[in-house]
């Protein structure tokens, strides 16, 4: 049995909406699982032209 953290649902959830907004890779070619949450949450308010949730946190 694995356990999920509210962290890694978090992530994902980032991950799935840079997805959705065409963005694949991380600024320095990283695959997006291999950044941290935090740095999932700052590409996603810089390149993401939207007020969503993730950069009220």
């Amino acid at each position: 049995m694995s356990f999920v953290t509210p962290s890694q649902i978090d992530k994902e959830l980032i991950i799935d909406t840079l997805l959705e907004n065409q963005l694949f890779k991380m600024p320095d070619g990283r695959q997006l699982y291999e950044a941290t949450e935090e740095e999932l949450r700052l590409l996603i308010c810089s390149e993401i032209d939207n007020h969503h949730t993730f950069c009220d946190l």
